[in-house]
């Protein structure tokens, strides 16, 4: 998403000729990617998605996290810090019941990742998508969201941004991080309400929420107040990925 000061821009008439081709350009290569995704869903003629085993997912991981990193320059290490938390995301995403026994977690729940800065939380997910389009896995399939991207969206367009956040699998980045949200003078942590909602969603529909944050279950709590915290414990599995930052 841009940032509030371009958005302000397109607003009020005040972008670049540069600025607006290389919008649109990112935007189309967006609406691009997510066509794709939505064309197998609805099309008739593609195949059928596939199940894959817990093996046979390790395998994939493996693979595209090796080409996600390599793209960065970087190296997927697989080790003392990560090797348990690839395990269990393993398992979860190919609805193992080994996950259960494992963590005495639910495999209806979503999962909330914890960890220091840099340990590969976000990137994970970012890998679990690229599996679930490349290799037609669509039950796998989720939204990926930033919280400030969010927040600086709802300053911006208001409520509807709430409506399109409270259905459907997403994954929500470095939860606890964001700002507080601003519309019309009434300032709130705008994330902690979807939240909420979400979790009234998950009871109804089974929907499931994906987060990822460096803060602890403790720091959740203070930021959030209990009521959220309360129902974070029905809503998520809580699994943290240790170690320190491998940007180095």
């Amino acid at each position: 998403m841009s940032s509030l000061g371009q958005r302000l821009k397109i607003k009020i008439g005040m972008e670049s000729e540069k600025e607006r081709k290389k919008r649109i350009a990112l935007e189309k290569k967006e609406r691009d990617k997510h066509k794709v995704y939505n064309e197998k869903v609805r099309n008739p003629k593609t195949k059928p998605d596939k199940e894959i085993t817990t093996a046979e997912f390790k395998t994939v991981l493996f693979k595209e996290a090796t080409a996600y990193f390599l793209k960065m320059n970087r190296q997927f290490i697989v080790d003392d810090s990560n090797k348990r938390f690839l395990r269990l995301i393993s398992l979860y995403f190919t609805n193992n019941l080994d996950f259960e026994k494992e963590t005495d977690g639910e495999l209806r729940k979503g999962l909330l990742v914890f960890g220091n800065c840099g340990s590969g939380k976000s990137s994970i997910f970012d890998i679990v998508q690229n599996i679930s389009l490349k290799y037609n896995l669509k039950h796998l399939w989720y939204k990926n969201v930033s919280v400030h991207d969010i927040i600086t969206d709802y300053n911006i367009n208001g409520e509807e941004i709430v409506k399109r956040l409270t259905t459907g699998n997403i994954h929500f980045d470095d939860l606890g991080t964001e700002k507080l949200a601003n519309s019309w003078g009434v300032r709130e942590k705008l994330i902690g309400r979807i939240l909420e909602i979400r979790y009234n969603n998950f009871k109804k529909y089974g929907i499931k929420t994906f987060v990822t944050t460096n803060l602890s279950i403790e720091e959740i709590e203070k930021y959030y107040g209990v009521r959220v915290a309360d129902r974070l414990y029905e809503l998520f599995n809580f699994i943290e990925l240790t170690g320190n930052s491998r940007r180095f």
